[in-house]
């Protein structure tokens, strides 16, 4: 909810508009009142509100004092101006200081809904640029004027105190604080949201998280973090592994940062399996993932644990180790949620899998399927690289054995199914960046990356250039991040 300051020198006036407007349809709540411009800036300073309605004409502070007085203070501040006929002409000159709009009395119900549908907007706007600005800052090299200004935004976003909390959610949606706590949110993809808040104990912070969560949201991972750039940038990474706890318990959820005891616990169960793996003993394999799915030990896994499983049973286990090609490899947690939704749904595959291996070889032949012509995989995919593709969904799409797709790639291509589906993808973020003022995240979903940090090392390793420095390469004087964002300005 966006927090809204009503300002009238007539309580009467007030009390309409706080009645006569449905402020929480539009996502707005009424936080303050106030009979006076010197009232009104002190609870300017408290409150913070993002959006003020204020008189024009009161006695002492005028209204167009009082504008002039908050953008100084913040010119993020949308104002509307509320005045009757006769103060037209002094409506005309707060124009000149940015107000939003004005609304004549007697209110018309149409017109303030039109004029909050705007503020929402704009203040939509400004938070999206400021979001954008705040993960170029973590991307670029740490310098002591880009942690000033990191530190600089943080503040203006109330976060003050030595220690934060870091907050990664899963899925489509953002979650949302209520009016009371301090927070900051930074769109990581298309299906990862960040959040900074204000220190506090597990159950104010979970409690300051507004009802309902949103359906799409599957997973929501919480540490803790020093106050500074790098730490955050680390603690999102911590968060989003735990986040994805959701996949191997297997409900939605907050998931909390756990001790080392339960990672050593779980480090132990992957290099059991790792020396049955070694043994080429499909039974023992079988054995060691019905002793994964327990629920003492599935409380100790998380989803890095639940890729190394998934790479040494697959790959490990097999006797023919030349048909296990790099590209078969899945070293994407997406990749995994795609393909299975579940931890369990992943360990009754590898069963699978491993009941398959047991078969004589002649019935593994007859379960091998002829392959497709490579022209329409290639065409599949320069139309859908902007989807969740994989060799292994390929694979699955066009009824192929992965490890053959793989080595047709290779033969035929002389590139391997990642390198190729990479390029296709780069291809396309470098027209965008030359062609377009999309910002550098929207870039990475239109193409296909669901981590913006992975995407700019991924642009880096194959470019020597981030993103940014691509963008502004032939663009004398823009080579330097200007200090402090302009609203005008798109990150």
């Amino acid at each position: 909810m966006y927090k809204v300051l009503l300002v009238d020198d007539e309580n009467l006036v007030i009390k309409s508009l706080e009645a006569g407007v449905d402020w929480k349809k539009s996502g707005f709540s009424v936080a303050g009142k106030a009979n006076n411009g010197i009232k009104a800036l002190q609870l300017v300073n408290e409150l913070k509100p993002h959006i003020v309605f204020t008189d024009i004409r009161m006695p002492g502070m005028s209204g167009l004092e009082l504008i002039k007085k908050i953008k100084e203070l913040d010119k993020d501040i949308q104002i509307i101006v509320i005045s009757g006929y006769a103060e037209f002409a002094y409506v005309q000159k707060s124009l000149n200081y940015g107000v939003l709009g004005y609304c004549l009395k007697p209110f018309d119900d149409y017109e303030i809904d039109t004029l909050l549908r705007t503020a929402a907007k704009v203040i939509d706007e400004i938070k999206q640029k400021r979001e954008g600005y705040l993960l170029e800052l973590m991307d670029d090299m740490s310098t002591e004027m880009s942690r000033a200004t990191f530190n600089k935004i943080l503040s203006e976003g109330d976060l003050t105190t030595e220690t934060l909390h870091v907050l990664v959610s899963l899925g489509k949606g953002r979650l949302s604080f209520n009016e009371h706590a301090k927070s900051i949110g930074i769109n990581l993809g298309s299906a990862r949201s960040g959040y900074f808040v204000q220190n506090l104990d597990q159950d104010a912070l979970q409690n300051s998280i507004s009802e309902p969560i949103p359906e799409g949201i599957l997973g929501v991972g919480i540490v803790r973090s020093e106050r500074n750039m790098n730490s955050m940038m680390k603690s999102i990474e911590r968060a989003t592994v735990r986040a994805w706890d959701f996949f191997v318990q297997g409900r939605k959820g907050f998931y909390w940062e756990e001790n080392e005891t339960k990672d050593e616990t779980a480090n132990q169960l992957v290099r059991k399996l790792e020396k049955a793996a070694a043994k080429k003993d499909p039974s023992l394999l079988h054995d060691l993932l019905d002793e994964m799915l327990l629920p003492a030990n599935k409380q100790n896994l998380n989803i890095l644990h639940a890729l190394k499983i998934y790479n040494i049973v697959y790959f490990h286990a097999s006797s023919d180790r030349s048909n296990t090609p790099e590209d078969d490899y899945i070293f994407s947690k997406e990749q995994l949620y795609h393909l299975f939704h579940s931890f369990d749904s992943m360990i009754g595959s590898l069963k699978e899998f491993l009941s398959e291996l047991e078969k004589p070889e002649t019935l593994q032949m007859e379960n091998k399927t002829e392959h497709a012509n490579l022209k329409e995989i290639i065409k599949y995919m320069n139309e859908n690289y902007r989807n969740d593709i994989s060799i292994q969904s390929i694979s699955k799409s066009f009824y192929l054995n992965s490890n053959y797709l793989s080595q047709l790639f290779k033969r035929e291509l002389k590139f391997t199914f990642t390198e190729y589906l990479t390029k296709v993808r780069l291809q396309e973020a470098k027209n965008l960046l030359q062609t377009t003022d999309l910002s550098i995240g929207e870039i990475a979903e239109n193409i296909g990356f669901r981590d913006y940090f992975y995407f700019i090392r991924i642009f880096k390793k194959h470019t020597q250039q981030t993103p940014r420095q691509f963008r502004l390469k032939d663009k004398p004087g823009l080579s330097k991040p200007d200090p402090k964002p302009r609203q005008e300005e798109r990150t």
